[in-house]
């Protein structure tokens, strides 16, 4: 079903101090650097046992109460929607590293247990401790303004259904083995999204099962496995992908760990590019064809071409909303937006 020549870039020998951010960004799609965090404290710890792992994360928990989902045996790890997709098939409530350890240990021997899946921790709020010792460096130019934000995931088998996030990222397997399904920006027409809300861990998801695709209800998620990228990690690799590229993550053992580090590529000012599309479902969309084409028209002028060239026949100081992005324009811009809206 995956295509042969779909392969990924793997990158051997690179040191958590010393990545190669030009290489990696110029791939401009997912790179394995192979063994990049095999010297980590909780990595070595692994090693020994999963046991291991946790204690140390007992020792060095925040005492915060942290957001759980647990599952029940029937989910068989896969966090999602329920029939309706108004609600999740699984529950979610705030306690502590503890309670949710011993209950991943009491069931460690039983075939049929629960699930549990803590995701998007920060780091630093979670384990501060650990932050230093399990951390990246970051240099590049790219990193001037966005300061990568480290997050760790915790928990037992599970399966993340494919998702998009908009910022680059670097997924850094700790403990157990994962699995990530990777495909590119351009296949969300094939991937069958789901609602925008609810949303089980805050992005749009596919409705799809990658492992036991429905060709019948899903037909055009043949074409997207067609162009997929896999990517099995041990303990010790990571993984480079880009913005936006849709993922889909698997934890196969009975306990795992893996951490994260996310960076935007833009100025905060800029925003959220989310809140343009809703406003666009909200104002553009149901309009009749022969409007849309010609916003699309406008859209592609407007947004999507060569700023430069939209401008260059206007006088500088005529350009306005037409000028180079900055802070004060975009505070200009959000006045004029919140004055629109509001009439």
């Amino acid at each position: 079903m995956i295509k042969k020549q779909n392969k990924v870039k793997v990158l051997e020998g690179i040191t958590p101090d010393c990545i190669p951010f030009d290489e990696l960004f110029a791939q401009e799609q997912p790179v394995i650097l192979k063994g990049l965090v095999k010297d980590w404290p909780l990595v070595k710890a692994g090693q020994q046992s999963p046991d291991k792992v946790m204690e140390q994360l007992e020792q060095h928990d925040s005492q915060r109460p942290m957001l759980v989902y647990k599952g029940p045996p029937e989910i068989k790890a896969r966090f999602g929607y329920d029939k309706s997709c108004t609600g999740f098939n699984y529950s979610s409530e705030r306690t502590t590293i503890v309670e949710v350890f011993n209950a991943i240990r009491s069931q460690l021997t039983q075939q049929q247990h629960d699930y549990f899946y803590i995701n998007s921790l920060k780091l630093n709020e979670g384990f501060p401790a650990l932050s230093e010792s399990h951390n990246l460096t970051f240099e590049h130019p790219e990193f001037t303004q966005n300061q990568p934000v480290a997050k760790i995931w915790l928990g037992t088998e599970s399966v993340a259904a494919a998702h998009f996030d908009q910022p680059k990222n670097i997924a850094c397997c700790v403990v157990g083995r994962r699995r990530f399904t990777l495909f590119a920006p351009e296949q969300v027409h094939n991937l069958y999204p789901g609602p925008l809300t609810p949303t089980p861990g805050g992005q749009v998801v596919t409705l799809t099962d990658l492992s036991k695709p429905d060709f019948t209800r899903f037909p055009r998620l043949k074409q997207a496995l067609e162009n997929a990228y896999v990517v099995d990690l041990e303990p010790g690799d990571s993984l480079y992908y880009p913005s936006m590229w849709w993922h889909e993550v698997e934890a196969f053992d009975r306990f795992n760990a893996m951490i994260n580090f996310w960076w935007m590529t833009v100025p905060p000012y800029l925003g959220n590019p989310m809140d343009a599309l809703m406003h666009a479902m909200l104002s553009v969309r149901d309009r009749p064809s022969s409007e849309t084409a010609a916003w699309k028209a406008l859209f592609d002028y407007y947004i999507f071409a060569d700023p430069d060239q939209v401008r260059d026949h206007l006088p500088p100081q005529s350009h306005g909303a037409l000028a180079t992005m900055d802070h004060n324009l975009s505070r200009r811009l959000r006045a004029m937006l919140r004055n629109n809206l509001n009439r």
